[in-house]
C-alpha cells in the first residue's frame, strides 16, 4: 500500500535508508545519525512532499522529493528514492515513481528530474520509468580538502 510521507514513518525510513545505501551496489558508509540528518534536511525543505510503500506494517520503500521552480513551470525533483533489498526487482520502486507521476499529473507539474549514477543499477531502473538521459548535463563536483 502506498500512502502519503509522514513524519511518523522518519524512524523506519532513517532505518531503511541506513539498510539500503550501506549496501551493494553503493557501500556508503552511513550511520543513523549521519542518515538522520540528512534526512531531516530533506523533509524540511518547505515544497518537500513523499511517499511510502508498505506491505502491512513493513516499509518496503519511500520515495522523497521536492517542488521546485523552473522558467517553464513547476517540476518535481526526485533526492531520494530507496527499497528494501528483500523487496528489490518486484515492481516496487516503480509503484514509488508510479506515485510520484501521478502527483505530477494531478498537480500540473512540467516533469521530474533525478539524478543517479551512469554505472549503477538504478540507472537502467530510472530509464525504465521514463527518464531520459541527458548527455549535454553534466553533474558537477568539487571536493574540498
Amino acid at each position: 500500500m502506498i500512502k502519503e510521507f509522514s513524519i511518523d514513518d522518519f524512524p523506519k525510513c532513517n532505518d531503511l535508508f541506513v539498510q539500503v545505501f550501506n549496501g551493494a551496489p553503493w557501500h556508503d558508509k552511513w550511520t543513523t545519525d549521519t542518515a538522520n540528518n540528512y534526512l531531516r534536511e530533506l523533509i524540511e525543505n518547505n515544497r518537500f512532499f513523499g511517499f511510502t510503500l508498505w506491505d502491512n506494517t513493513v516499509l518496503v520503500g519511500t520515495i522523497l522529493c521536492h517542488a521546485k521552480n523552473h522558467y517553464k513551470g513547476e517540476e518535481i525533483f526526485v533526492d531520494e528514492l530507496f527499497v528494501s533489498p528483500d523487496y528489490q526487482r518486484k515492481g516496487h520502486g516503480m509503484e514509488l515513481m508510479d506515485a510520484v507521476d501521478n502527483f505530477a499529473r494531478e498537480n500540473h507539474f512540467i516533469s521530474v528530474t533525478l539524478l543517479t549514477g551512469k554505472e549503477k543499477p538504478s540507472f537502467h531502473f530510472f530509464e525504465k520509468c521514463g527518464c531520459k538521459y541527458l548527455p549535454y548535463l553534466a553533474f558537477m563536483y568539487k571536493r574540498i580538502e
